[in-house]
This record gives structure tokens, sequence and C-alpha cells, in this order.
């Protein structure tokens, strides 16, 4: 892991025409600001939005809203107060602290302890934060094929690694390319779902579209050479511009 301290608050600004990103931080050196990008999530986990984010430094690599005044669009963020947050040594969320992740497919939290019988396994995608159960990502990856997906549930169960489907575009079911614009992904921040920016329907739009009843579903700008979308599968609420605020699960709540 890069040598971010999580009382390092990176406030993460993308320039929306040319996709470069302006790190404004508190306590980090060059070094580790060039390590931050592509590492942790650029948005917070909560409400989908940048700004001034606090960095995991668990497995998750997920950033979040440190304190009310730091989120926006009813954000409930972490809830800390300036003084706590400055006494911070450092920041573990409470699912990598207790080693309790949500799958990425169904929700759920399950132990990720390798030791002690681990119930949801991570993608091996290096600078992928999501964790699945075995059969939850078994069934997508192999969605009409039984045995394929009953013989890959075994396998993740025995130790062995997989690519979650957030990595091939759910339309063409190529990769991305970040080189080439029309093949960067547009990523959805609620499920495993994903388009090149080419393959994304006109119902997921960057604007409203009133005479057809098209609500925005994407944004540029917040996530590096990706869009960020909430895909059709997911209602938007219009006091937020989201989906309602209620995915993420820490043990104990």
């Amino acid at each position: 892991m890069p040598g971010v301290m999580p009382h390092d608050i990176i406030d993460l600004d993308y320039d929306l025409m040319d996709g470069e990103v302006e790190f404004n931080e508190v306590g980090l050196n060059e070094v580790e600001l060039n390590e931050v990008e592509g590492v942790f999530d650029s948005v917070c986990a909560f409400c989908d939005d940048g700004g001034e984010i606090l960095c995991c430094e668990g497995r998750c690599m997920r950033s979040f809203h440190a304190t009310v005044q730091a989120g926006a669009n009813m954000c409930p963020s972490l809830g800390f107060s300036l003084g706590e947050l400055h006494g911070l040594p450092r920041f573990v969320c409470k699912n990598c602290e207790y080693q309790q992740h949500q799958c990425f497919a169904c929700g759920k939290l399950g132990s990720s302890d390798v030791f002690s019988g681990a119930e949801v396994f991570p993608c091996i995608n290096a600078t992928c934060n999501y964790f699945y159960h075995p059969h939850c990502v078994a069934k997508l990856l192999y969605r009409e094929n039984k045995a394929a997906a009953e013989e890959l549930e075994r396998n993740i169960v025995a130790g062995g690694y997989f690519t979650c489907p957030i990595h091939k575009c759910c339309v063409c079911k190529q990769g991305e390319n970040k080189e080439d614009s029309q093949l960067q992904f547009a990523v959805c921040r609620r499920c495993p779902k994903s388009y090149h920016r080419k393959c994304l329907p006109r119902a997921i739009a960057f604007e409203d579209i009133e005479e057809e009843g098209i609500t925005t579903r994407a944004w540029e700008g917040l996530l590096p050479d990706r869009v960020l979308i909430f895909c059709l599968n997911h209602e938007i609420v219009e006091e937020l511009g989201a989906p309602i605020i209620d995915h993420i699960k820490f043990p104990g709540d």
C-alpha cells in the first residue's frame, strides 16, 4: 500500500475537459500523491461524490467523507468531528478492521478472513476493491452455464482466483482500454456492471432528456479515465440525483 496515512484528507478534483487530476492535500508528499491515483477510490463510498475524502488503509481501498461538513447531498459520512479526525493515527474502516466485507453482488456481509473460513473473496484485479460470495460471482460470470458456475465456485472456495464482471463490458464482453476514450469504462457504483462509453445505452445519459423521461445517470470528471454511472437497475431519487444511500453496511450496524 502507498504511504498514505488515513488522517491525510485528499481533495480530488478532476478537470472535466482533459481528465487530468489535481490533488489538494494535507500531509502528503509528491511521490505519495502520484501513488494515490488508481489505488484509492476517488469518490466517497457513501454518496459517490468527490471533495475532501478519507482513504481506508485496509484491503477495501475505499474513501469516505469523514465529516458531515465534507459531504453533500445528504451524505451520512463517517461522522467524525474535526478533532477526532485530526487525532487519527491511521484509518481502517470497520469492514477491514473486522474482516467483514460486503458481497458486491448481493450486498450481504461475510467474513473475508481466509484463516477462519472466508465467506467472501476479493477480485484478483489489483485495483479492484470488491468482494463476492463464490456462488454470487460464479453465477454472474456464467449466467447460462450452471456446470461452469459450480466449478468456479468450488475453485474460489479452494483458493482459486477470479476477475469480477466489472472488468468486462456487459454489452460487447471486451475489456477496457483507457488510451481510447470510446473504450474507457462507464462503471456502475451500485452493482458489478460496466459499459464502454461507445456501448452505453441511451437511457444512461449525461443529462436529463425531459421529453423522453430520461434522468441523468452518468457523470464525467469524478473517476480517473472513467465515467461514473448508476445503471438502469437502480432507481434515481429525485432529491439526491442518485439512488438511495443505504448500500454500505458495517459490522454491528
